[in-house]
């Protein structure tokens, strides 16, 4: 059935305004927000990326990881929905909230599934993202993880593949981030994420 009060909703007001150019005061029947196709995440301006592929390097007497994090001060909500993981040995992994910058050693940037966050868009040429959120970082260290908050373990494939993990989704506000350890030294990790991102309204960012 059609629900009225869409005015309090911007996020689903500015979706239908957008997609059936008009202004509403309801939602018309037929819409189930939040479960409507992948494509018209960019009509609530919400950003699907996925981060590359990322290698860390085995290094004696040091935990490899991969890490997300949300700066300070982004004003942006986002969101890690898929992991992806490969080790040498079956090995279980450790996934945890952190507050911890890490891994000066590289970082890479967040990349849109949806080639329209690409401007501009040339023949032959690489697509180059006009938002990029967030940026994930890796390394090795010898430092412990011990202010990080432990949410979820599981044991990737070793086979030479990729496995998704089974871990749960996560929300990351401004400051906040997740990293993927291995607890075991001395071992090389390969991952990445998947998730979207959108800019924060001020009252999700209120205490």
């Amino acid at each position: 059935m059609s629900v009225h009060g869409l005015e309090s909703v911007p996020r689903y007001r500015e979706l239908l305004d957008r997609l059936l150019g008009e202004e509403l005061d309801f939602i018309p029947q037929g819409f189930i927000l939040e479960q409507d196709d992948v494509e018209l995440a960019y009509l609530k301006r919400e950003i699907l990326w996925s981060s590359q592929p990322i290698t860390v390097a085995a290094v004696a007497a040091q935990n490899s990881f991969i890490q997300l994090l949300n700066p300070v001060g982004s004003g942006r909500i986002i969101t890690v929905t898929r992991v992806f993981a490969q080790v040498p040995t079956f090995r279980t992994l450790n996934y945890a909230l952190t507050t911890t910058v890490r891994g000066a050693s590289g970082s890479w940037a967040l990349i849109p599934t949806d080639t329209r966050w690409n401007d501009p868009i040339t023949p032959a040429a690489a697509l180059a993202a006009r938002d990029a959120p967030v940026q994930t970082t890796q390394g090795n260290t010898a430092a412990g993880f011990g202010t990080d908050v432990l949410i979820g373990q599981a044991e990737p494939a070793f086979s030479g593949t990729l496995m998704e993990l089974n871990l749960p989704v996560v929300t990351l506000a401004p400051g906040t981030g997740v990293v993927l350890s291995n607890p075991t030294v001395n071992e090389f990790l390969v991952g990445f994420f998947i998730g979207k991102s959108r800019n924060a309204r001020p009252e999700e960012l209120a205490r």
